[in-house]
């Protein structure tokens, strides 16, 4: 009789377990719209005109590629860049992109590198008006919605006192793929 009893008590058990979870799925359902929009996402672009390059006098340099610089010697790249920043909420900024600035793995090379990356600095300024000149690793120049034609100043400075400095003689890095950062912010 403790058998049967006892076993009793465990199937009842069974079957109360199985039919609570039998409870948990829901057997009438609906379903109603509450919204009937579209949502498109924005968009974040840049182009960059063709530029020049200038030196401390403002002088034109015809090819980059030939230029020997020295302590003391400013190099600037000018471009316009076209941005078309469309978003209800977006935020972006430019900033110069250190990595941009390579050498092959020797060691004037990378010497010169470090030397010209420390010293790279971008200006932006937008319709003519007021700018934000910014160096590597800083905040760039900030803008909002809509589309815009940025002039963008690129200054590569050999700091004057690397003339103290021989780790850098003869030293040569790649400009070609001289680039700016466009990117949202938060």
């Amino acid at each position: 009789m403790n058998r049967i009893l006892t076993g009793s008590i465990a199937g009842a058990a069974g079957i109360v377990l199985l039919l609570g979870g039998a409870r948990t799925f829901a057997l009438w359902n609906d379903t109603v719209a509450i919204a009937g929009a579209t949502i498109t996402a924005g968009t974040l672009t840049v182009e960059a005109e063709e530029g020049t390059w200038a030196d401390q006098d403002d002088d034109a340099i015809t090819s980059i590629d030939e230029y020997l610089i020295v302590p003391r010697d400013t190099l600037t790249y000018e471009s316009v860049l076209n941005v078309d920043a469309q978003g209800d909420n977006i935020q972006a900024q430019i900033v110069i992109d250190h990595g941009s600035i390579i050498s092959d793995d020797v060691e004037a090379n990378l010497a010169l590198e470090e030397l010209l990356t420390k010293a790279t600095t971008i200006e932006v300024v937008e319709g003519g008006g007021v700018g934000a000149s910014v160096g590597v690793g800083r905040t760039g120049f900030d803008l909002t919605a809509g589309e815009h034609e940025l002039l963008v100043t690129v200054t590569i400075a050999f700091p004057e006192d690397a003339a103290d400095d021989d780790d850098a003689k003869t030293g040569a890095v790649y400009l070609s793929g001289l680039a700016v950062i466009l990117s949202q912010t938060l």
